[in-house]
C-alpha cells in the first residue's frame, strides 16, 4: 500500500465536509436576513414591554452616549429647629451615595404621585435628623437640571471637594417640602 492510496477517503470526507459547510452558510445568512427584515416592524411591540431582542435592536443605546443634559435630585436645608438655614444649604448630593440613591428613589414616587408621603417619613426623614442631629428640620426636594458639559472640566475639583456638583445646578423646580415634625408643608408640583 502507497501512501497516496489513504488519501482518497480522506480527500472524500473532507469534499464532504466543506459541502456541508457552505449548505450551512448559503442558507444561515439568508435566514439571518430575513430573521432581521421581520423582527423590525416588531420592534413597537417589543419596546412597550422593555424587552431586549438585543441583536436586532437597541443600537441607540449607543448613539446618545453621554446624555449632556441630565436631572438631579436634591434636598435643600430650609430651617433647623425653627430657625432659617442659609440659602442653598444643600444636604444631599453632599452625603453619602447611599443617601442620593434613597433620595433619587424618594423623589420618583413623588414625582409619580405614588406613595410620596409615606417614602419621604419612611427614609428621608431619619436620614434627614441623622444627618443634622436635630429632630425637627424643614426641608425641600428639588430636582435640577445639569450640564455634564460643564461639570466634565471640573470632574477633578468635584472629586478633591473643591467643588460641589450643586453648583452646576441650572434650574430648578421644587418637588415638595417638608417638616419632619409636621409632615408635608407644601403640595408637590406636577413635573412632567
Amino acid at each position: 500500500m502507497s501512501a497516496h492510496e489513504g488519501e482518497g477517503p480522506r480527500l472524500v470526507r473532507k469534499a464532504a465536509s466543506t459541502r456541508r459547510r457552505l449548505r450551512l452558510t448559503k442558507y444561515l445568512i439568508p435566514l439571518f436576513l430575513v430573521l432581521y427584515v421581520v423582527m423590525i416592524p416588531l420592534n413597537s411591540v417589543v419596546e412597550q414591554e422593555h424587552s431586549e431582542v438585543f441583536p436586532f435592536f437597541k443600537w441607540r443605546l449607543f448613539s446618545n452616549i453621554p446624555d449632556w443634559q441630565t436631572n438631579e435630585y436634591a434636598l435643600v436645608l430650609e430651617a433647623v429647629d425653627g430657625q432659617p438655614v442659609e440659602e442653598g444649604h444643600y444636604l444631599i448630593p453632599n452625603t453619602e451615595v447611599r443617601d442620593w440613591k434613597a433620595l433619587r428613589l424618594a423623589a420618583l414616587d413623588c414625582v409619580r404621585n405614588v406613595d410620596c408621603d409615606d417614602t419621604v417619613a419612611d427614609v428621608i426623614f431619619p436620614l434627614v435628623i441623622r444627618s443634622t442631629g436635630h429632630s425637627e428640620v424643614e426641608f425641600s426636594i428639588i430636582r435640577a437640571e445639569i450640564d455634564l458639559r460643564e461639570v466634565q472640566p471640573q470632574v477633578d475639583d468635584i472629586a478633591n471637594g473643591k467643588t460641589a456638583i450643586t453648583d452646576f445646578f441650572q434650574s430648578e423646580s421644587a418637588i415638595g417640602r417638608w417638616n419632619t415634625e409636621v409632615g408635608r408643608i407644601s403640595a408637590p408640583v406636577q413635573t412632567e
